[in-house]
């Protein structure tokens, strides 16, 4: 298995293969993160995982199983963001995606994908990782509380 950057190539494969297996999931876990159904999301996903690879403050990386006809078989998205300058703490890499293929899973990959995700954090000088989990996800809250992830805040919304 290697972990390395997401190439301009991957990025078809990674939103077939991952990116869309995982929002179906996403959206058994809560309808809220339901697709749209009026709009091309595998274009819409395609171009915005391209534009991302222009982004310094965005990586990232993915799983590879094999050689010659490797497949991608996991991911993470992670996000370089400043805090504010009121607050006395440093920049935040925040983790916006993780998702290992249902096959792959149970064997560490998601905490070694975690891993490469924090090291390019505390490369560009972050002092934390953050991420977001469904409240309905237990899986993953505990897969994160695992490798030492806390709970510091609770997200709530609303209809309006």
């Amino acid at each position: 298995m290697q972990i390395r950057p997401v190439t301009d190539d991957d990025v078809p494969s990674l939103v077939d293969e991952l990116w869309l297996p995982f929002a179906d999931e996403m959206t058994d876990v809560d309808q809220y993160d339901a697709l749209a159904e009026d709009v091309d999301v595998r274009a819409d996903a395609v171009a915005y995982r391209q534009d991302q690879l222009a982004d310094e403050d965005v990586q990232t990386f993915v799983a590879v199983d094999g050689d010659g006809d490797a497949c991608l078989v996991g991911y993470t998205t992670i996000v370089y963001s400043e805090s504010p300058p009121i607050f006395a703490r440093g920049p935040v890499a925040k983790v916006k995606d993780l998702y290992v293929a249902p096959d792959a899973r149970g064997e560490g990959l998601g905490t070694e994908l975690l891993e490469r995700a924090h090291e390019w954090g505390r490369e560009r000088g972050c002092e934390r990782a953050a991420l977001s989990v469904h409240a309905r996800n237990e899986a993953a809250q505990s897969c994160y509380e695992s490798i030492g992830y806390e709970t510091r805040y609770v997200k709530m919304d609303r209809p309006l």
